[in-house]
């Protein structure tokens, strides 16, 4: 304006929404990430749990509830074998977090691991004999970066 020119500049209020949209599609991009990378490691991490079953024979009774024959060979795995299938609270106690906290800088946090009402000492002793989490996670990571480069092409795709 010192010689007489006037400058003036328009479309600021349209660049600023784009920004504050594409900010928003970024952060539901890494939300969604994390969650689909949270479900790939509990499903891998499950999947190391279903081994074997032990033995292949239940008799009827009250607490067992009817006979069961997997008709296995051989019939009896022994302890030296592993855990065989682990199942019931400890499977279905192998989630990930709900609602992925945002991080002050930027960024949200999650995570995978096993609550559901199992004590600790029982999962820290089952983790420590026959590891389940380490190798779960270890067997999903060369898939996370794919899904992490897949929502994030979408949400800054122009």
């Amino acid at each position: 304006m010192a010689d007489g020119i006037t400058v003036v500049v328009r479309g600021t209020r349209e660049v600023r929404t784009a920004l504050v949209r594409m900010d928003r599609q970024i952060d539901v991009a890494t939300v969604r990430a994390l969650k689909a990378t949270q479900a790939l490691a509990k499903k891998s991490i499950r999947s190391g749990m279903r081994g074997r079953p032990r033995w292949d024979h239940r008799g009827k009774s009250a607490r067992t509830g009817p006979t069961v024959n997997l008709r296995l060979s051989p019939h009896h795995v022994s302890k030296g074998g592993g855990p065989g299938r682990l199942t019931g609270k400890l499977t279905r106690g192998v989630g990930g977090v709900r609602r992925p906290k945002p991080l002050p800088g930027g960024g949200f946090q999650g995570g995978v691991g096993v609550g559901g009402g199992v004590r600790n000492l029982y999962k820290k002793r089952q983790e420590a004999k026959y590891p389940y989490v380490r190798p779960g996670i270890r067997k999903a990571e060369p898939k996370m970066a794919a899904v992490w480069q897949l929502h994030w092409e979408r949400a800054t795709r122009v």
